[in-house]
């Protein structure tokens, strides 16, 4: 018998008051406990836009549930120095102006690890709001811009 088929059943979610056992090894340490407050999973949502211009509008993604920006990385493919400067938007109307998650946006140069922003203006999305990503300024050779925004659901 595998050590899976001990555990016929799978978590589909995970509560506060949870315990769960991992054991890794053998020895005094193997055996470590946590509860389900102590567990978080990681969210996060991707975009890679290929050359980017003045003016691009492009809607990233609808989320149907509240959340709280964490972080945000983004990095550049390109050469020949390249800037993109961009901004995230957020609302229940696409059509409208929406709020910037970051006000006035943000630079990006680097086109190795990326950078992270992580203050923001107003990194609370309500429920059933659009997500959407525009390119303010862009200079050098860019290929693209890959963004990728970490959440919280509320």
């Amino acid at each position: 018998m595998s050590t899976l088929d001990q555990f016929p059943t799978e978590a589909t979610q995970i509560l506060d008051a949870d315990i769960m056992h991992l054991k890794r090894g053998t020895g005094v340490n193997s055996d470590k406990f946590i509860n389900g407050a102590n567990v978080k999973a990681v969210l996060g949502k991707s975009i890679i836009i290929e050359n980017p211009v003045l003016n691009d509008d492009l809607s990233y993604f609808f989320i149907s549930v509240p959340i709280t920006v964490t972080k945000i990385r983004a990095v550049l493919v390109g050469s020949a120095t390249p800037s993109v400067t961009w901004t995230i938007r957020h609302g229940v109307d696409r059509s409208a102006a929406g709020a910037e998650v970051v006000t006035g946006g943000t630079v990006t140069t680097g086109v190795t690890t990326g950078s992270d922003i992580t203050a923001f203006d107003d990194a609370t999305i309500i429920a059933d709001s659009w997500v959407w990503i525009e390119i303010t300024a862009q200079s050098g050779t860019v290929g693209s811009i890959i963004v990728t925004l970490f959440y919280d659901e509320d």
